[in-house]
């Protein structure tokens, strides 16, 4: 137990694990029991409850631990909302996320922390899920659609945010220890994303730091029925992680050049504007939100009428840089107008 916390002093602990509730009073209880049964006890519990209508408050209110923080919002602002707010309230070196209907497998706090305090390179460290159900019992099912999602592996930032670009998301949220300067530095969770705010967090983590996966599972991810997880494939769900998608790959227009070639080394011999190359790469990809952020790459990246000098310059180096935009966005139909 930390010395000073036990004499009644107000030290910071070393980890804080945050906590969005939304209508968990099922699981909310083992969520929240699972990190105070950690043989790592250096820790608080902040949650922040996204104004849930079912008795999810009541069951955090009786566990009756003071390491636990507890605040309600009067109504429901959405899940970045809530993590944010739970973040802003923390005060840990270290930050774990954990989902109210998961929870932490036996050692998962220890491990990580160990893990970052010996590898001052690494700004987030994160492991496998194991997935369960609803009863908390194994689940696996090889044609779920996140049956495989957690095995990539790559080795450095750089590959990791060329599999973000070309793959999507290989991280477990949930799985996450963090440190908490990095969400200082990049910012917290963009509360207009509601599929991929996560996928948008370590791309932007992942231009600062390297990144880690142990190779044990260390939290229980909850498998719902009925496709109740925010992230099941629902209709609605498919058609806004399209869009988000298509938003948040506009992160790699930003980087440096230096940066780009690292992550896309094939491109590093052109002499093609990055963001040229990046669109024709992607609409080179099977999927429409792909094909959305190249015209809007490929369009941004060409100067208009203004300033003519721009316009003049671009036309000597590179001929018929408009006719070749133009050619495409007549062809790829992202509005399906021809079906």
């Amino acid at each position: 137990m930390n010395f000073l916390r036990h004499f009644g002093f107000n030290a910071k602990p070393l980890v804080s694990v945050v906590v969005a509730s939304y209508k968990h009073q099922d699981y909310v209880q083992a969520c929240l029991q699972s990190v105070l049964g950690q043989d790592f006890q250096d820790f608080e519990i902040v949650i922040t409850d996204d104004g849930s209508t079912d008795q999810t408050v009541a069951h955090i209110q009786a566990l009756q631990d003071k390491r636990i923080h507890l605040k309600v919002l009067p109504q429901n602002s959405g899940a970045c909302i809530a993590l944010n707010d739970a973040i802003l309230r923390s005060r840990g070196k270290f930050v774990a996320v954990l989902n109210s209907d998961d929870y932490f497998l036996p050692g998962k706090l220890s491990l990580q922390v160990a893990y970052l305090q010996a590898h001052p390179e690494v700004g987030a460290v994160f492991g496998l899920p194991s997935f369960v159900n609803e009863q908390g019992q194994v689940f696996e099912d090889p044609a779920h659609r996140d049956h495989d999602a957690f095995k990539a592996t790559p080795q450095n930032r750089h590959q990791w945010l060329r599999y973000f670009f070309d793959e999507g998301n290989a991280l477990c949220h949930p799985t996450v220890l963090i440190r908490r300067e990095l969400y200082q530095q990049l910012g917290l969770y963009d509360p207009r994303l509601a599929q991929v705010p996560d996928l948008d967090m370590w791309i932007r983590v992942a231009t600062r730091t390297q990144i880690a996966v142990l190779p044990q599972a260390l939290t229980a991810f909850r498998v719902r029925d009925g496709l109740m997880n925010a992230s099941a494939g629902r209709p609605e769900v498919i058609v806004r992680d399209a869009w988000e998608r298509a938003h948040i790959l506009r992160h790699y227009l930003g980087m440096s050049a230096p940066e780009l070639k690292q992550i896309f080394p094939e491109f590093a011999d052109h002499a093609e504007p990055w963001a040229t190359q990046l669109a024709k790469y992607a609409l080179g990809k099977p999927y429409p939100f792909f094909h959305r952020f190249a015209l809007d790459a490929w369009f941004n990246s060409l100067p208009s009428a203004q300033p003519p000098q721009a316009m003049l310059q671009l036309q000597a180096s590179q001929p018929g840089a408009w006719q070749e935009l133009i050619r495409q966005t007549g062809q790829v139909d992202l509005h399906k107008i021809q079906t």
